[in-house]
């Protein structure tokens, strides 16, 4: 069983508990495979996360994905490690908001740099 943000979650996913409102309504129960439907109506009723059920290849892709993600920004040119300080330079960069932001810019522009030609 693992925690899984909304926006992370996607259809095919099966859900580990039952996935409640605030006040504890039932919207879709234990064991129900998540669709895109699902997903739009468990963000309209404001679900942050839910727990769902986790196979060993995928946790194993997932661990690779992120070891991979971490080698790319280890060897990103200086150039684009000065333009992410550049644009972070007055954050508190212990932050972990600020720590999230930075890496999701680290791998935007890691992405554009491997769309453009």
């Amino acid at each position: 069983m693992a925690k899984v943000r909304i926006k992370d979650l996607k259809a095919g996913m099966v859900l580990a508990s039952h996935a409640r409102d605030s006040n504890g309504r039932l919207l879709l129960p234990a064991g129900e495979e998540v669709s895109d439907k699902h997903i739009h109506t468990l963000m309209a009723w404001g679900i942050s996360e839910v727990d769902v059920e986790v196979d060993i290849e995928s946790k194993k892709e997932e661990v690779s994905k992120d070891r991979t993600s971490a080698q790319n920004a280890e060897t990103l040119p200086t150039q684009m490690k000065e333009e992410v300080d550049e644009l972070f330079r007055y954050s508190n960069r212990e932050n972990s908001v600020i720590k999230e932001l930075v890496e999701l810019c680290i791998m935007r522009k890691m992405k554009t740099r491997q769309e453009t030609p």
